[in-house]
């Protein structure tokens, strides 16, 4: 544990930024995250319903900031143009993976939809009360996803979101290919395989492989983390599902 002069600093740098925690909640998350700040700042912004203690955001204020952003017709839901007025006033790339950021902040229960209760439930929890705060809070939620943890729940999350409803299994793989261009974009750097898997499934969509399968979606990440060269890093025993072994196998035909 750091000493105790270094322990105050560090619940400083966490209240400077996480508005309205105590020393108590500080020291809390900063324990549960063995004291690194950064990660616990990563956990408080998108886990703050864990501390109902914390001040909530103005209702009232969020109702009438989402009436700018509302649908004409039905006010419950967010309008095309109001949707591209958030984005922007947000600070976020409607192009980016920061839409689905802001979906997942949110919990929106249904793909390129955000409903009132949503907004102003999940912005009050989040203790937003202005455009201010709720620049800051996506914003925060945009810079946690680099953490690879966060990355990744995230990540698990975006296939449960885009299913067209809870008992289907799988999405069309056009679908799959398309959320890999925009989730996967910041993370290609770190991989190199990942045009290959995109050049693969675009191959195989038609014929063997219409569908993803939850347990594809979820290895397809970690296996383009783990796997930079097929020659030097893919183990043939290890337990990949059948798509992954194809592609490899795709991928070793290509050199020949």
């Amino acid at each position: 544990m750091p000493s105790y002069s270094v322990r105050r600093q560090r619940i400083k740098e966490f209240k400077d930024i996480c508005a309205g925690a105590s020393d108590n909640i500080a020291q809390q998350v900063l324990e549960a995250n063995a004291w690194n700040v950064q990660q616990s700042i990563n956990h408080f912004f998108n886990n703050r319903h864990l501390y109902p203690e914390l001040k909530q955001g103005n209702k009232s204020k969020l109702e009438k900031i989402w009436k700018g952003y509302a649908d004409k017709e039905d006010p419950s839901i967010m309008s095309e143009n109001g949707m591209i007025q958030f984005f922007k006033d947000c600070g976020v790339n409607p192009e980016s993976h920061e839409t689905l950021a802001i979906a997942w902040h949110l919990q929106s229960s249904e793909m390129g939809l955000v409903q009132k209760e949503e907004f102003v439930d999940g912005f009050s929890k989040s203790g937003c009360s202005d455009k201010k705060d709720i620049k800051k809070q996506i914003q925060q939620v945009c810079r946690s996803l680099s953490d690879q943890t966060q990355f990744k729940v995230f990540y698990k999350w975006v296939f449960h979101h885009v299913k067209e409803d809870d008992k289907k299994k799988t999405i069309p793989t056009p679908l799959a290919i398309q959320l890999w261009q925009i989730v996967l974009d910041k993370q290609k750097n770190n991989m190199s395989l990942l045009n290959d898997w995109l050049e693969f499934c675009t191959s195989v969509q038609d014929k063997d492989m219409k569908v993803i399968s939850r347990d594809v979606w979820e290895q397809t990440y970690d296996f383009l983390r783990e796997t930079q060269n097929i020659d030097n890093d893919y183990d043939d025993n290890g337990a990949w599902p059948v798509a992954i072994d194809e592609f490899v196998e795709y991928c070793q035909e290509k050199k020949k």
